[in-house]
């Protein structure tokens, strides 16, 4: 059962297999998630709920990920939300470029899993300890790194 001040979550990526399927992974570790196919799509699931968590990949049609990332952090009632990137560009240049942009964390597709869910779990923690996180909106299931 889903505590009902869970995080919510929003994957965002236009390959629909992965999305499912990290959607269901979040959502069996209690997580609230919501799903885009672009980061435009993205931008209008963030206006009409609340979320505190974006995992975005950074190569999409319509609107890529550096270019979410910068309309969140535009939007003062978006910019809170921790956005990571989840790409299957693993380069030197591209984790630089990521850390630049200003994404609170980056991964290489496929990632550990294990790895993601501490990163989430001790990120939100981390806003709520310093409080910028908006109060009652969120609070992470435990997470335990192995």
């Amino acid at each position: 059962m889903v505590d009902s001040q869970a995080c919510t979550i929003l994957v965002v990526d236009d390959e629909r297999d992965y999305v499912e399927t990290l959607a269901l992974l979040l959502q069996a570790t209690g997580y609230r998630v919501l799903t885009a196919a672009n980061g435009q799509l993205a931008l209008q699931a963030m206006r009409t709920h609340s979320v505190q968590v974006v995992l975005t990949d950074l190569a999409m049609p319509v609107l890529d990920g550096f270019s979410l990332l910068r309309a969140i952090r535009a939007e003062p009632a978006l910019s809170d939300a921790l956005v990571m990137a989840v790409s299957g560009w693993g380069g030197r240049d591209t984790h630089a470029r990521c850390a630049h942009a200003g994404f609170d964390a980056f991964f290489v597709k496929p990632c550990d899993l294990r790895d993601l869910m501490w990163t989430v779990a001790t990120g939100v923690a981390r806003q709520r300890v310093q409080g910028e996180q908006a109060p009652g909106t969120c609070v992470p299931p435990v997470a335990r790194r192995r």
